[in-house]
């Protein structure tokens, strides 16, 4: 995690845990460590995750740095294969990492969706066809949920070896 204490953190957090228990019940979580949402403070956490737990077969980051960090330190550790990386990340820190197997994929919201999605609805705010209150946003054929004052975008993207080469940020 970037933070013990961030909001958005703690409710990933949450929502992680939940879904170990309900989809994994013998998988055990060994730690969570904030990152501080520096790459080298990832690396180091990771190393110190696996020298405690020779076991360790999973590394997970909910924070774009933590991802590399974390592979980084599987890598030097010569663990690629036996401890996975998944997480949030940015394309360009990762595609080393994901064409030498160290992970096999990370997730992010598709930025040139949530661009569009952000300008489309800027633009009917504007117009006053976006509302306080309302529940969807149909826009360009697809129709979104809106939570609160959250228009949700859908899914993230998964970035992988047949695709990661096509991103450049």
């Amino acid at each position: 995690t970037a933070s013990l204490t961030a909001a958005n953190q703690r409710e990933w957090q949450k929502h992680i845990e939940a879904r170990l228990k309900e989809k994994y019940p013998k998988m055990k979580l060994a730690a969570v460590r904030p990152c501080d949402d520096l790459k080298d403070k990832a690396q180091s956490e990771a190393t110190a995750m696996m020298s405690a737990n020779p076991n360790l077969k999973l590394i997970m980051s909910i924070c774009s740095p933590g991802v590399p960090g974390a592979a980084e330190a599987v890598k030097q550790a010569g663990k690629t294969g036996k401890v996975r990386v998944i997480g949030l990340g940015l394309p360009n820190e990762n595609k080393a990492y994901v064409h030498d197997g160290v992970t096999d994929s990370v997730i992010l919201w598709n930025t040139e969706a949530l661009g569009a999605l952000t300008v489309r609805a800027a633009d009917a705010l504007a117009r006053g066809t976006l509302k306080a209150g309302d529940k969807t946003f149909a826009t360009a054929g697809q129709t979104y949920e809106i939570a609160g004052d959250n228009i949700m975008l859908g899914k993230p993207f998964i970035f992988n070896k047949g695709n990661i080469d096509q991103f450049d940020f």
